[in-house]
């Protein structure tokens, strides 16, 4: 489709020498949403991956607005796809707010301080998520439900144009899992 947001034609991928997408096609607009659903192994995440540049297709084509995906430089593709993978390992005790605001890095040049501009991006991301009760709390003393609010958050805080979800809902009771899909 020649307007598409997201298109993959013919895509194929896998690891060692064994495929474990075969041919994958589909195209997203510009506000719609699109779910995958299948068994555990069947390649969701790693179609997100593909889709976000972290791997490349062995066949086929990804294309983001038009563009191919390869043809984007890492912080410039960072300023439109943001994700939320299954889950995330951050082992240091940051804040929940300086987590949020690794969001913002695209945004920022080689040595800069986050600004007010950033500081709104994340407070806004925060009150979203339910999170800003949370922002002094070190991340490492987060229940899981929690750490996958401020990952979506610190997503948010990215103002990317597209938001690539690996199992959102996971970790999340039915409270916030209801708010996070609104």
């Amino acid at each position: 489709m020649a307007d598409a947001a997201i298109e993959l034609s013919e895509v194929t991928f896998g690891y060692g020498d064994r495929a474990t997408l075969h041919g994958v096609s589909f195209a997203v607009q510009r506000g719609e949403f699109l779910g995958v659903i299948g068994p555990n192994g069947s390649g969701k995440s790693t179609l997100l991956r593909l889709i976000s540049g972290v791997l490349r297709p062995w066949a086929g084509r990804i294309a983001i607005n038009g563009r191919p995906v390869g043809s984007y430089r890492r912080r410039e593709l960072s300023r439109s796809l943001a994700a939320v993978p299954q889950e995330t390992a951050i082992d240091f005790p940051f804040s929940v707010m300086e987590v949020v605001l690794l969001g913002r890095t695209p945004h920022l040049g080689g040595f800069a301080f986050e600004g007010d501009r950033d500081l709104e991006a994340a407070r806004r991301a925060m009150e979203r998520t339910g999170t800003s009760p949370l922002a002094h709390r070190a991340i490492t003393e987060l229940s899981g439900g929690e750490r996958q609010r401020v990952m979506l958050a610190r997503a948010l805080a990215q103002e990317p144009d597209f938001l690539l979800l690996d199992e959102p809902a996971a970790f999340l009771d039915i409270r916030y899992e209801v708010e996070m899909y609104d």
